[in-house]
């Protein structure tokens, strides 16, 4: 018989797929709600932000099945070559451009994005092949983190420091779940802390943004301006939402509202419905995420949907915590639905990475299943033989 390679058994996620296909349908149809009022008073064209994100989207769309289709396994032992790429991005942008935009010529991105991508391979080829050597803080916990303060400290260069926290949370989450003692992992969270007074003492504008959320009610006019018409467009929402296109904070009310504070304007025009759908999707990208890293053939891919995970998972939770004064405002946008070139260029390639994870790793643990099974009933029928004889 024809033995059954692991592309026949490919299947499409389709929980996984719907949630990533809802997200993107949603922030298509809110992107255009949140920025037409802005778009026709600035720009003339209430079409200008739509038509920006649908070609983004189209190019996002295409790397999205390429990533889909990527043989990310060939990854593993070259990525070293992708992290110093990365690294020459930063420190030219920290250092000479001085600023988070790499430009040249018409391509435009942020060096965090790239820097986000190369650090989540980097570390989950390393982790996959150093698991023997983790437990020893020298050899394998501090050369790991080595790389994550190096990136950091050069997003805070930028200055980008909410991009530094995102990048480091998705760090620390793939050292979580390797080998690692807890111990070095909450002991250098303890020693960073030092380094985070000295970048919000070096960095008046973090320090407005901790004063509007510790005393929202003094800057209200202010520095907490746009928390608190987050605020007043989510308590307006109330239950079902005042209906789609009526918002009124998004009529230059409510700063960035097609991006920072996209979710409020879900809130406002959707209700409680709306923005508890836009979280179970999340939830759902979550649940399955579970299963695929569960079910993982090797360490390489368990660490990669881990680390993909996180970015999709810190992110929304961070926008969200925003948006409902939770945190201080971070200016992080809502993945698929807040409006951003490169970043939902990103976002469709780590979406068609975790389908890519969880087909070989469905598609392997199944034919694994199935071995198992076919053993066991062979081995059944043989008692039953010998029974019989």
């Amino acid at each position: 018989m024809r033995k059954t390679s692991l592309r026949d058994r490919r299947s499409m996620d389709i929980w996984l797929f719907a949630a990533f296909f809802l997200l993107i349908l949603l922030g298509i149809i809110m992107i255009y709600s949140a920025s037409a009022y802005y778009a026709e008073g600035y720009f003339g064209d209430n079409f200008f932000f739509i038509k920006k994100h649908l070609l983004w989207l189209f190019i996002g769309l295409i790397a999205m099945a390429l990533a889909y289709n990527f043989p990310y396994r060939r990854m593993s032992g070259k990525t070293g070559l992708l992290l110093i790429l990365a690294l020459g991005i930063m420190v030219y942008l920290a250092f000479i451009k001085k600023g988070r935009w790499f430009i040249m010529g018409p391509i435009h991105f942020q060096g965090v994005d790239v820097a986000k991508f190369a650090l989540i391979f980097f570390l989950a080829d390393s982790l996959s092949r150093k698991e023997g050597d983790l437990q020893d803080y020298n050899k394998g916990f501090f050369p790991h983190f080595f790389y994550l303060f190096i990136f950091g400290l050069l997003a805070v260069l930028q200055p980008d420091f909410s991009s530094t926290i995102m990048l480091m949370l998705i760090g620390f989450t793939m050292l979580f779940v390797s080998p690692v003692k807890i111990k070095h992992l909450f002991a250098t969270v303890l020693g960073l802390i030092p380094f985070l007074a000295l970048a919000i003492w070096l960095n008046p504008y973090m320090q407005d943004r901790l004063t509007a959320h510790n005393d929202m009610e003094q800057n209200i006019m202010d520095k907490a301006y746009q928390v608190n018409q987050s605020l007043i467009s989510l308590g307006s929402g109330g239950i079902v939402g005042v209906g789609y296109a009526e918002s009124k904070q998004k009529m230059f009310f409510l700063p960035e509202a097609h991006t920072d504070f996209i979710f409020s304007i879900i809130g406002e025009e959707w209700g409680l419905i709306g923005t508890t759908f836009v979280v179970l999707l999340f939830l759902i990208i979550l649940f399955r995420c579970f299963k695929i890293a569960s079910n993982s053939f090797d360490r390489f891919s368990f660490y990669l949907t881990v680390g993909v995970t996180a970015h999709f998972v810190f992110y929304a939770m961070t926008h969200m915590m925003v948006t409902l004064h939770l945190v201080p405002p971070t200016g992080l946008p809502l993945p698929f639905i807040s409006y951003g070139g490169t970043f939902m260029l990103f976002s469709c390639i780590y979406a068609g990475l975790l389908l890519n994870l969880s087909n070989q790793a469905f598609s392997e643990s199944s034919i694994r299943q199935q071995r198992f099974t076919r053993r066991a009933t062979e081995n059944l029928q043989l008692r039953k033989l010998k029974y019989l004889r």
